[in-house]
Order: structure tokens, then C-alpha cells, then sequence
């Protein structure tokens, strides 16, 4: 394999090395002990049960504060898993053996007793006639890396596939040589108004009803996207100036519309679920991906970004282009906004807040130039991954959020230069490696050094 085939390689897939070599710096820098009480002991648990995978399991905790946590965690992380959860929580050992002799008639005589430090100590389940044989799991105090928890890289798609979705239409924007600053306060209006009708709608909505408050949220949200578009077309103002009011509009009407308080939904449950998101997010990128590759429409994309005057030159409706990339944009911001109010059950005013800034990092790292013309949707998804295990990993090693804005900033200003760098655009690395190139003309460098000693 030639230098040209590996460079191209490093070029195209290079963000995937750094995505593995993220995974691995997180993975050693959060190792540490794993406490056997409280809010440790229940994700250590629930980890066990899962990998078990009994049909059902009996927690007993008692009325303590560290039990109680014990017991909040297990059964929030035991959620969206088939494992029934019976819970016996008491304030002393004859209340648990009561309660324990009444569900007797209601769980399986191999179900798990899963206890705490304390309940783990008591002697009598094995004389419960009923529990004799139940396998009974202890917290212990391990040492462990909390990035590879189960529980947070099961969530990191999740949290990945908001902003991901989003990233589709800015990867077509920044490829045209634009820039939506909007899209975090779209997805709060969104967010709000299809919060609004389902509210109306009552507890009790059918899926018509809820399908409907969705395309109204998404739909607005369409329609801001296209405001945006035709202003910058029709009367040329800078895309970056249009969005900017835009943002301040979308953000001020969603507060205004919900009157700076949490709308609260009653959608079912299975909506909110991370695998809702996750494959929409997927299917979104397929889309995508055969739009920017496949279609006339993606290759005059490119060719904005490219030489807009040429694209023109050429045939290429610019203006409309534009306006459907900006419309899709919104719609997608539109998306993500509903995903958020299925999974939180509400819609709120400051929902996206400052998204925009991970959206565009997120795009950039995935090697898509702000200066147009180029760019890939898949390079996009690793970037969305990429910036989304960084904030991830800095939350988990205790990172302040001043120094994650610092951190975030950082890396936005190297993938720009390293752009650059790939471009041959940075002067005195291009005057290095000119000077370095030995010529292949030696007859021409011979009458250079003669004209240069004649002068």
C-alpha cells in the first residue's frame, strides 16, 4: 500500500483511531472502588441481575438513607429490563421476614434476593421455606472503571443520537459554507408545542393525537428552517446573522409559549426509550448518506460549497438548494425535540440549550471543512460520538463544566487547524515542507543559482 492510499485511509477513517483511543483513555482514568452501600452498590447490583438474567428478583433494603439510594438506583437502572422487581423495603428484620412469607405466594421459589450491607447479614432466608434455595447477592466493594459500566454505554448512544440527528442537516449546511446557530433553540420549541397539544389532548391521547402534536412541533420548526434559507437567499444576508435571529426568536417564543415552566406529558413509555432514538438516528443516517452520495441534490450540495458563482454558472438552482438544506435542517432539530419530550415526558423552554455548539463541534471533528465543499454524514456520526464520549468521560472524572467549555473550545480550534493542515493552508507549514521537497527539475535549479550569483 502506497504513502497516497494510507494518507487518503488516515484522512477518511483517521477519526475512528481517535474515537478507540478515547474509549481507552476514559476506561483507565475512571477505575476506582465501587462502594458496597448506597447509590454504588445498586448499579453493581442491577449489573448482576442483568448479566444473570433471572425472570424475577426480591430486593431487601431497609428505611436507611444509604439503602434507600441503594434501592432508587437498582430499580431505575433494572428499568426497560424483563426482570421483575419485587422490593421489600422495612425497618427491621421481623417486618422483612413478615413481608418476605406474604410475596411468597407471589414470586418464584428460585427468584434472587438481592440485599444490602446491612439486610445481607441477617440469617434467616434460608429458613424461609420459600427462599431456601434463592441465590442471595451482597454488595461488594470492586474496583472498576465507571466508563465501561454497562449502565453508561448502554446510555451513550442515547445521548448520542440527539444531537447526531441534528448534525445530518449542519454536515449539509457547513458543506454549502453556511452555519445554523438555531438548532438548539429549535428543538425547544419543538419541544413545547407538541408538549402543548398533547396537554390539550389529555392523559389518555391515541396515537393519532400524538402523532399529530409531534408533525406540529416538527413542522415549526420546518417552517423557521426555511425562514432561515429564503432570508439569506433573497435578500444575501449572511447565513450566520439570519440564524443568529432566528435562535433568539425559536428560544424566546418556546419560553414565552410555556411560560418559562415544564409542559407535562403522559406518552407511553416505550417512546422514550433509548432504542426509539437510536434506530431512528440510524435510519436517518442511511437516508443521508444516499442523499449526499446517490442524488442530484447531494452533488449540488457539494457544489455550492465548492464555488457557489460556479454552481451557478453551471446550472445549480443555488437559492433553492439552499432553502431545502435549511429547511431540513430544521425539521431535524424539529426531530430531535420531540425525541426529547417522549423521553423526559415534557417539554420545556430551555430544552437544546447551547446544542448548537456541540452539534457544530461535533460536525467539524467529523472532518467536514467550515469553508465548504467538503464533508461526509458518516465522518459526522463519529464526530457526534467523539464529542459525546469527551463530555461523557470528563463528567465522569469529576471535570467542571467551566473546564469542559475550555476542553470543548480546544478541540473545536484543533480539528480547524488540522483542516487547514490538510488543506496545505498553513503558511509556514507549507514553506517547511516546499523547502524540504527536494526539486525534480535539477537543470532548473542549476539556472536559478546561476541568475541568482549573476544578480
Amino acid at each position: 500500500m502506497n504513502k497516497d492510499k494510507i494518507s487518503a485511509l488516515l484522512s477518511d477513517y483517521g477519526m475512528i483511531l481517535v474515537l478507540i483511543l478515547l474509549f481507552a483513555i476514559f476506561s483507565l482514568s475512571t477505575f476506582k472502588k465501587v462502594a458496597a452501600e448506597g447509590s454504588g452498590a445498586g448499579i453493581s447490583l442491577a449489573e448482576k441481575v442483568q448479566a444473570l438474567k433471572s425472570e424475577s428478583v426480591t430486593l431487601v433494603v431497609l428505611d436507611t438513607q444509604d439503602d434507600q439510594k441503594l434501592k432508587d438506583t437498582f430499580v431505575n437502572e433494572m428499568k426497560g429490563s424483563s426482570i421483575k422487581v419485587n422490593v421489600v423495603s422495612v425497618s427491621s428484620p421481623l417486618e422483612a421476614k413478615q413481608e418476605l412469607q406474604r410475596l411468597s405466594s407471589q414470586v418464584n421459589a428460585d427468584s434472587l434476593l438481592i440485599c444490602s450491607k446491612q439486610t445481607g447479614n441477617w440469617t434467616f432466608f434460608n429458613k424461609l421455606e420459600h427462599f431456601k434455595d434463592s441465590t442471595i447477592l451482597i454488595p461488594q466493594i470492586e474496583t472498576r472503571s465507571s466508563f465501561l459500566s454497562s449502565g453508561n454505554l448502554n446510555s451513550l448512544p442515547r445521548k448520542t443520537a440527539k444531537t447526531a440527528i441534528i448534525a445530518i442537516g449542519m454536515t449539509m449546511v457547513i458543506i454549502t459554507a453556511g452555519i445554523d446557530l438555531s438548532v438548539g433553540s429549535l428543538v425547544a420549541l419543538a419541544s413545547v408545542i407538541s408538549a402543548m397539544m398533547l396537554s390539550t389532548f389529555g392523559t389518555n391521547a391515541s396515537g393519532g393525537q400524538i402523532a399529530l402534536a409531534f408533525a406540529a412541533g416538527i413542522g415549526a420548526c420546518g417552517l423557521f428552517g426555511f425562514l432561515s434559507g429564503a432570508l439569506s437567499t433573497a435578500f444575501k444576508i449572511p447565513a450566520f446573522i439570519v440564524t443568529l435571529a432566528v435562535m433568539l426568536i425559536a428560544r424566546g417564543g418556546a419560553q414565552e409559549l410555556s411560560g418559562n415552566k415544564a409542559i407535562s406529558t403522559n406518552l407511553p413509555e416505550w417512546l422514550g426509550q433509548g432504542a426509539v432514538s437510536v434506530s431512528l438516528m440510524i435510519a436517518l443516517y442511511i437516508i443521508a448518506y444516499i442523499v449526499m452520495h446517490k442524488t442530484v441534490l447531494g452533488r449540488q450540495i457539494y457544489a455550492i460549497g465548492g464555488n457557489e458563482e460556479a454552481a451557478r454558472l453551471s446550472g445549480v438552482p443555488v437559492n433553492k438548494v439552499l432553502i431545502i438544506v435549511y429547511t431540513i435542517t430544521g425539521l431535524l432539530a424539529g426531530i430531535s425535540g420531540v425525541i426529547m419530550t417522549a423521553e423526559l415526558n415534557a417539554g420545556k423552554g430551555t430544552f437544546g440549550d447551547t446544542w448548537e455548539l456541540n452539534v457544530i463541534a461535533a460536525v467539524v471533528v467529523g472532518g467536514t471543512s467550515l469553508m465548504g465543499g467538503q464533508g461526509k454524514v458518516i465522518g459526522t456520526l463519529i464526530g457526534c460520538a467523539i464529542i459525546e464520549v469527551i463530555n461523557n468521560g470528563m463528567n465522569l472524572m469529576g471535570i467542571g463544566s467551566n473546564t469542559q467549555k475550555i476542553i470543548l473550545g480546544l478541540v473545536i480550534l484543533l480539528a480547524i487547524v488540522v483542516d487547514k493542515m490538510k488543506k496545505g493552508e498553513v503558511l509556514w507549514i507549507s514553506n517547511i515542507t516546499r523547502k524540504m521537497k527536494p526539486s525534480k527539475n535539477k537543470e532548473s535549479d542549476t539556472c536559478l543559482h546561476t541568475a541568482v550569483k549573476v544578480s
